[in-house]
């Protein structure tokens, strides 16, 4: 593979990957896919398209940006299969609209319980049913492909956390470690994993004495968006469902080890404890001095628990400022980004 990590066109890796094996699109980091994976199907996390054309015609304009723009991608690219879960309420009927409006060989949704810590038993079945659903189109998934599948995905997330962990000793710009999450989330694990494994052995730290941030949200739609905020700070850490949220390892290689590791990842879709204490926790120790909340418009989820973890980071002394995203001109968002930073430099 002649490009680098950081720089490889995502776009023509599936291009070419779809002549040698089955993708299958998918949409939540709570997506199986050590069990995808070990069915010899690449499973394939679907970001959308910048227009929506085609989407609106399909859902209402009170739904977020992801869910049109990932039907828009999905209605004018051809996947072998799709997977969604249940996570919020227009991602559950975007799987009903998508199964109707597109064409495809494997559908499923993976039913999750809304309080993963007590729903235990119960996500182990859930998952052993969409395993054998799997089987049926893919043919058996025996216990050591799933394995080694499992082997697989953590070695990788290992990689990536110590990605993150770089970030505490010096700089590494947010819009490249999104890149690499990205392509952590589109590529074969064991492709990345060679190629992440070169770039933390060649990857120099740089120097920034801007405002350090953390910032947290659902999915960055549109990477700019980090790039605007560090020209005058420095994203330290985040807490994305693109991003950290993504690190948690399975400890046990079974669907009983798959499914404790969903207890372990947040959702505010889920019965989960507040996120406030987590973040205070991150912001100690990557010294962060300010939180940037990136939430898209109508995600209700997120906004719901927004107010309360604003008022909380105040409380402890921590400067948060909340940007509404809606497909809107970035630019509009970069004064008020300015304005944040001077303010915690003083």
């Amino acid at each position: 593979m002649e490009n680098t990590l950081p720089v490889i066109d995502l776009h023509q890796y599936i291009t070419e990957k779809r002549e040698k094996t089955k993708i299958f699109a998918h949409f939540c980091s709570h997506t199986p896919e050590e069990i995808i994976h070990a069915a010899g199907i690449l499973p394939v996390r679907i970001f959308g398209e910048n227009r929506t054309e085609k989407a609106t015609t399909h859902l209402q304009s009170y739904c977020c940006s992801y869910a049109k723009r990932v039907l828009e991608h999905g209605l004018t690219t051809q996947y072998d299969g799709t997977v969604f879960v249940h996570s919020c309420d227009t991602m559950q009927r975007l799987s009903d609209i998508w199964a109707q409006a597109i064409p495809e060989e494997f559908h499923e949704t993976v039913i999750f319980p809304i309080a993963a810590d007590k729903g235990l038993t119960y996500l182990v079945k859930e998952l052993q049913r969409f395993k054998i659903n799997l089987e049926k189109y893919a043919g058996e998934i025996t216990e050591e492909n799933l394995r080694k599948s499992v082997q697989i995905y953590n070695e990788n997330r290992e990689l990536l956390q110590k990605l993150y962990e770089k970030r505490k000793k010096g700089y590494i710009p947010a819009v490249l470690v999104d890149r690499i999450m990205r392509a952590s989330m589109t590529m074969l694990k064991e492709e990345h994993t060679e190629l992440l494994k070169q770039f933390l052995e060649k990857v120099e730290l740089q120097e920034n004495t801007n405002p350090r941030l953390l910032v947290s949200g659902s999915v960055v739609l549109d990477p700019e968006i980090l790039t605007i905020i560090e020209e005058c700070g420095v994203i330290t850490y985040d807490d994305l469902c693109t991003g950290s949220r993504y690190l948690e390892k399975v400890e046990e290689p079974s669907l009983l080890g798959i499914a404790r590791r969903y207890q372990h990842l947040w959702c505010p879709c889920r019965a989960a404890p507040s996120r406030t204490d987590y973040l205070i926790e991150k912001c100690t120790e990557y010294d962060v001095q300010g939180v940037v909340l990136l939430l898209h418009k109508f995600c209700e989820p997120h906004f719901f628990e927004a107010v309360h973890l604003r008022d909380k980071l105040r409380e402890k002394g921590y400067s948060c400022l909340l940007l509404e995203l809606q497909d809107q001109p970035l630019e509009q968002l970069r004064t008020r980004i300015q304005a944040f930073c001077e303010m915690l430099e003083g």
